[in-house]
């Protein structure tokens, strides 16, 4: 019995993966177990397991290919068994159930026949389905229809003649050549618009168009719905950092001599949040407005926002209120590696209660952060900045830092806000009760 091979949810704001790359190649035996394909996810570069045992009988989904959670990827089965039933279920050639195209009318009569396409066609009889109609998947339809190009002028290098991404840039790279002689031009196109693909420039575009990975569209939608559901707030303080500054000096030298990595001011300041949460519980917490409660956590998981080329991501620091210095920096360093390497697995990013984000390093003094649902608030975290200071009467040198707090007020007000940032302020003005 044929096995489908369905996309599977990898992370809780998942909705489609794309398929990078294939690792197994049809008709190759393979045990539940085996990894046969790479996937892009929002959050990651993740592998793609079999459970089951038998022969790749069809590789439905194209490398670059985008394929919704329970699209078909591809089809296990015994050798030479006959799987038309299986793709028919998923829509004929396992794309996402869609109403197919009609084929493009011939510019020509017909033959005699009625059932081969004239010579103006490049796609060889052949190759063309037996159906009457294109084959092409979700992708190549859309770059299609977006650069005026007809399917039935395009020659499918997939599989059974399947047009496919590559299949549309060959034809963008080649369009400024003028038409074959006797063959009709094509129709006016319309004027090119940005594409969900990455596409070659054609000649006098005013743009380039990049193809929105699922990480960019996942914190699109998060933080579009974060931004326009939660009413946010926001509370700022300054910090003194002098005492922290010259703290981080003296557990740097001692780590140096030690042969152990540095601590930054960012392993401080995960600290310092990760205990005031232990005291401010409705900071620790969620709004969760479809199951109608509040629910606060025992345990405290600080997310600390990373930079990478495709936008942001938040690797969890776990039970950071109950770590040390020394092994909040290890950890930290290792998921950010591993974010940027697009290595992170569901358990490395899942499960925070609490969200940083640190743009001091960029020069940022103060800016505001959307809140990373379901948490009920996130901390920005500007530069420290050398700026004169009035102590004892007398004006003076120092080093201040500001912090926002955004909060969501269904769950945390402007008091508790202001106590939870009160509490990091007193932690971080004296930094030896981090060690405590």
């Amino acid at each position: 019995m044929a096995i489908p091979v369905e996309m599977p949810k990898m992370s809780d704001t998942m909705e489609e993966g794309v398929l990078v790359s294939w690792l197994v190649d049809e008709g190759a035996k393979v045990s539940a177990g085996d990894v046969i394909a790479q996937v892009e996810t929002d959050k990651a570069t993740m592998d793609l397991e079999v459970y089951d045992d038998g022969v790749l009988l069809k590789k439905v989904a194209q490398e670059g290919e985008a394929v919704p959670i329970g699209g078909l990827i591809a089809v296990l089965g015994k050798e030479g068994e006959d799987i038309s039933g299986l793709l028919a279920k998923y829509g004929g050639d396992g794309a996402a159930a869609e109403a197919p195209p009609k084929a493009p009318a011939q510019a020509e009569t017909p033959s005699g026949d009625g059932a081969k396409p004239t010579t103006i066609a490049p796609v060889k009889p052949e190759e063309a389905p037996s159906d009457g109609r294109v084959k092409a998947s979700p992708l190549a339809r859309k770059m299609a229809t977006e650069h005026g190009i007809e399917l039935s002028d395009v020659r499918g290098s997939g599989p059974e003649g399947r047009i496919i991404k590559r299949d549309i840039e060959a034809v963008l790279t080649e369009r400024p050549a003028a038409p074959e002689e006797g063959k009709a031009a094509p129709a006016p196109r319309p004027a090119p618009r940005p594409v969900p693909a990455p596409a070659p420039a054609l000649p006098g575009e005013a743009y380039e168009v990049v193809r929105l990975s699922q990480m960019r569209k996942a914190i699109a939608r998060r933080l579009a719905q974060s931004k326009f559901t939660a009413p946010h707030f926001y509370l700022t303080a300054e910090i003194d950092m002098d005492k922290t500054v010259a703290f981080r000096s003296r557990l740097n030298a001692l780590a140096e001599a030690q042969g152990r990595g540095k601590i930054s001011f960012n392993d401080l300041i995960t600290k310092a949040c990760a205990l005031a949460l232990r005291q401010h519980p409705y900071v620790n917490g969620s709004y969760l407005e479809a199951e109608g409660e509040i629910r606060l956590y025992r345990e405290v998981h600080v997310a600390v926002a990373v930079a990478v080329d495709e936008g942001l991501i938040t690797p969890v620091i776990r039970n950071a209120d109950r770590k040390g210095l020394a092994q909040i920096a290890e950890e930290t360093r290792e998921l950010a590696e591993k974010a940027r390497n697009r290595q992170l697995q569901p358990e490395d990013y899942s499960g925070a209660t609490f969200t940083t984000s640190n743009l001091g390093m960029f020069g940022i003094e103060a800016f505001t952060a959307i809140i990373n649902p379901p948490n009920a608030c996130i901390l920005a975290i500007g530069a420290i900045r050398d700026v004169p200071v009035v102590r004892d009467g007398e004006i003076v040198p120092g080093k201040r830092m500001k912090v926002t707090l955004s909060c969501d007020h269904r769950i945390v007000d402007g008091a508790v806000g202001s106590r939870f940032l009160t509490t990091v302020r007193d932690y971080l003005e004296e930094p030896l009760n981090l060690m405590l």
